[in-house]
C-alpha cells in the first residue's frame, strides 16, 4: 500500500532516487486482467513489432496517434516510423479520421479539432501492411475516458532535503470515493516535459475520497545546485529556478494506462512518445500482436510561480 507521505517520492525515484531520501522500491506489478495483455519479448534477438501509441483528451485540439516499428532491444536507434496507415477513432456514431502529418512520418492527426467526453469509450482502428505481404493487418484498441477531476490549485514551496534545495509542488484537489489513478504532466516556462519518463503517476490508496490538501506531488532541484549532481543524473532531472512559471496538469486515467506508464518508467527511460526498443513484459491494449497503448483522459490544470529564496 502507498501511504500519504510516500506520494512525494513516487516520481523522484524515477529521476534522481540516489539523492532524495533513499525511498521507494515499491510499486509492485500486480496481475492485471481485462482487455490488456502482457507482451513477453525475447530481448536478445527479438522480431520487430508494430508500436502504436496515442491519447484522446477532453481538450479541443487535434488528437494524435504515433505508429512506428520496434527495433532490437539493444539497438540504440529511434523507432522506424510507419507511413501509409489508415487510422480512425470511433465513439458511438462519431467517426474521426486521422491523416499522416506530411512532414512527420508516423504521426497521424485528426483532420479536425475534437474533444473527448468523460464517460465515453473511444475505439481506435489502424490498418496497415506492416509485414509487407500485400494485405493490410488490422490493429484495434479501446479507451475509456474517466470523469474529470478538478485541480483547484498548486502551491510551490522551497524545501531543504539534506544538502539539496528543492521546489516542492503541492497539489489541492478533491478525490472521489472510487478507486482512482492519476497522471501529472508539467510545463516550466516555455519547456513542455511531455515524455513518459517525466510523467508523475500515483493512485489514491491513502487519500481515497478525501480532499487532497497540499499533497507534495513532485520535488524539483534548484538549478543553483546543479553542480552538486553527476552528469548522468542531470540527464534525467528537471531543474527549477526562482520566478519560474509552472503549469501542472492533473489527468484522471484508467488503471490499465497507469500500469502501462508505471512499467515503462521502471523498464526504461520512457522515450518520447514511447520507447526505442521493444520492452519485455510491458502490458498493452493494442490487438493483433502490436505493442503500445491507446488511452483517453480528462485534464485539469493549475499554475503557480516558483518562490525566491529568502
Amino acid at each position: 500500500m502507498l501511504h500519504h507521505s510516500s506520494f512525494s517520492s513516487i516520481s523522484k525515484c524515477y529521476n534522481y532516487s540516489s539523492y532524495i531520501l533513499g525511498l521507494l522500491s515499491v510499486f509492485l506489478l500486480l496481475t492485471f486482467t481485462g482487455c490488456t495483455e502482457t507482451i513477453d519479448i525475447d530481448t536478445d534477438n527479438s522480431k520487430p513489432v508494430i508500436v502504436i501509441y496515442g491519447t484522446i483528451t477532453d481538450e479541443f485540439t487535434y488528437q494524435e496517434i504515433h505508429i512506428s516499428s520496434s527495433t532490437g532491444y539493444f539497438d540504440n536507434k529511434t523507432n522506424p516510423k510507419i507511413s501509409g496507415a489508415k487510422v480512425s477513432i470511433t465513439s458511438g456514431n462519431n467517426v474521426y479520421t486521422l491523416t499522416e502529418v506530411s512532414d512527420t512520418p508516423g504521426l497521424y492527426r485528426t483532420t479536425t479539432k475534437m474533444a473527448g467526453i468523460p464517460g465515453n469509450t473511444y475505439k481506435l482502428k489502424v490498418e496497415v501492411d506492416y509485414n509487407s505481404d500485400g494485405v493490410n493487418e488490422e490493429y484495434t484498441s479501446s479507451a475509456y475516458m474517466e470523469s474529470k477531476v478538478s485541480l483547484d490549485s498548486i502551491n510551490i514551496k522551497r524545501q531543504l532535503i539534506s544538502q539539496y534545495n528543492y521546489f516542492s509542488v503541492n497539489l489541492y484537489a478533491q478525490d472521489s470515493p472510487d478507486e482512482d489513478y492519476y497522471m501529472c504532466r508539467y510545463q516550466i516556462n516555455d519547456s513542455i516535459y511531455n515524455k513518459i519518463s517525466r510523467y508523475i503517476v500515483f493512485d489514491d490508496t491513502s487519500i481515497n475520497g478525501q480532499y487532497i490538501d497540499g499533497l507534495p506531488i513532485e520535488y524539483f532541484p534548484d538549478v543553483k545546485d546543479k553542480s552538486k549532481f553527476s552528469d548522468d543524473d542531470i540527464k534525467n532531472m528537471t531543474f527549477m529556478a526562482d520566478n519560474d512559471s509552472v503549469k501542472f496538469e492533473l489527468c484522471h486515467i484508467t488503471k490499465g494506462y497507469y500500469r502501462f506508464l508505471q512499467q515503462c518508467q521502471f523498464e526504461k527511460d520512457g522515450e518520447d512518445p514511447f520507447f526505442g526498443g521493444p520492452l519485455s513484459n510491458i502490458e498493452t491494449n493494442i490487438s493483433n500482436g502490436g505493442v503500445g497503448y491507446f488511452a483517453a483522459f480528462a485534464i485539469s490544470e493549475a499554475r503557480d510561480v516558483a518562490p525566491k529564496q529568502d
